[in-house]
């Protein structure tokens, strides 16, 4: 009646396992589903502006420029 003796390593001693963790996939279906979305709003939005703004003509005014801060709206 011999019982072998042998010593188990400690599961603590084993290590975490290589692979992806399920946060790590997680974050990674978050940040995927986040570039898909607004990926195809600015390609949305940029055939929205070109359908709206196609051959607009535009006056030759200058629009960055403050002129109209000085001017009396109230009359």
């Amino acid at each position: 009646m011999s019982k072998k003796n042998t010593l188990n390593t400690n599961m603590a001693d084993k290590g975490r396992k290589t692979g992806t963790s399920t946060a790590a996939k997680a974050a990674l279906a978050i940040l995927g589903v986040g570039f898909v979305a607004g990926t195809t709003l600015v390609i949305g939005m940029d055939r929205i502006m070109k359908k709206i703004f196609v051959n607009e003509d535009w006056p030759d005014e200058e629009w960055s420029s403050d002129d109209w801060a000085e001017e009396d709206l109230e009359g």
